[in-house]
C-alpha cells in the first residue's frame, strides 16, 4: 500500500518557519517592521515583500527566504502595524503586480 501524500518545498518552508517559535518570529516581525519604517525616512512610501526582503539585505546584511518575509509581512497587516496600498507594479523583475505595503500611520498624543 502506497501513501500519496505529497510533500513540496511550500509545506517544508512553512512547517519550518513554524517551528520557529513565537519569540522569534516576534524578533523578524520587529526587524523587518524597523526595516520598512527605515525605507520610508529614505523616501520610498511603499514597498512590496520582494522589493523589502532586498532593502532589508542591503540595510542589515541578513537575507530571508521570501516565504519568511511574506509571512511576517502578513501577520503585521493582521495586527494592523502595516497596510496594504494600491496596486503597482513591482520594481523588480518580473514586475508583477503586487500589493505593497506601509506602516500605518500613527496618531500623535495630544498636548497640552
Amino acid at each position: 500500500m502506497h501513501d500519496n501524500t505529497r510533500v513540496t518545498s511550500h509545506d517544508t518552508r512553512a512547517d519550518s518557519f513554524e517551528a520557529q517559535g513565537v519569540a522569534k518570529r516576534a524578533r523578524l516581525n520587529e526587524r523587518l517592521y524597523f526595516s520598512l519604517a527605515e525605507a520610508h525616512r529614505r523616501g520610498q512610501p511603499a514597498l512590496s515583500r520582494r522589493e523589502l526582503r532586498d532593502f532589508h539585505n542591503e540595510c542589515t546584511g541578513e537575507w530571508l527566504e521570501i516565504s519568511s518575509v511574506a509571512s511576517t509581512v502578513n501577520a503585521l497587516v493582521a495586527a494592523k502595524r502595516v497596510e496594504e496600498v494600491a496596486a503597482r507594479a513591482c520594481s523588480l523583475p518580473p514586475h508583477r503586480l503586487v500589493k505593497p505595503v506601509r506602516c500605518r500611520l500613527q496618531q500623535a498624543t495630544l498636548t497640552d
